[in-house]
């Protein structure tokens, strides 16, 4: 019996769930609140009467997906975060809340990650998989929801789509592109009890 290598892209993409724009859309619903859990375990919420663009982004310790994103998460952030309120979460019932602490410091991350326990915010978002991003202008209103970039490999990205929503409502303007398609691993949620 042979033994045949199967290329990493392929790896990933069988590991993988490709998401397409999602046929009962988000875009232009209200949000409310989310709570969530900061890495030292204490309650963080968001509220829309902040009246900040906030960007909500679900990444995985464990996703290659995700982790190929992980330094343009980190300079989106620095770029923006005296605009944005930026909610970077891990939500797979499989990463621990001290191993999204450890990864977070192995990364070096600028932004704080939070842990979605029993994947309430995933769930009310509609999140699917990682990374998933969605953009929530200042009333609250869900305004994009899709990738971060169209691929995964920094010289391929042709199109910054987190980026040119979050420029587009800090300049009061439509977002261009309000949903893409976007590839990642699948969020690993909470069994039901």
């Amino acid at each position: 019996m042979k033994l045949r290598l199967i290329p990493l892209a392929l790896a990933i993409a069988i590991g993988s769930q490709s998401a397409p724009v999602s046929q009962q859309t988000l875009i232009g619903k209200p949000v409310g609140s989310l709570s969530l859990l900061d890495l030292d375990g204490r309650t963080a919420r968001y509220s829309s009467a902040e009246k900040r663009v906030a960007a909500v982004v679900f990444i995985s310790n464990r996703c290659p997906m995700s982790n190929a994103f992980n330094y343009r998460l980190n300079e989106l952030y620095k770029d923006f975060k005296s605009q944005v309120q930026f909610l970077v979460v891990n939500s797979n019932a499989n990463e621990s809340l001290d191993e999204v602490r450890h990864h977070s410091q192995e990364m070096g991350y600028d932004f704080m990650v939070y842990k979605d326990l029993n994947n309430t915010v995933a769930d009310l978002l509609g999140a699917q998989a990682t990374p998933e991003a969605f953009a929530i202008d200042r009333e609250g209103l869900v305004m994009y929801h899709g990738n971060i970039e169209d691929s995964p490999n920094p010289q391929r990205a042709k199109q910054h789509s987190l980026r040119m929503a979050i420029e587009a409502m800090l300049d009061g303007k439509p977002v261009p592109i309000p949903e893409t398609h976007f590839l990642g691993c699948a969020l690993r949620r909470a069994r039901p009890r």
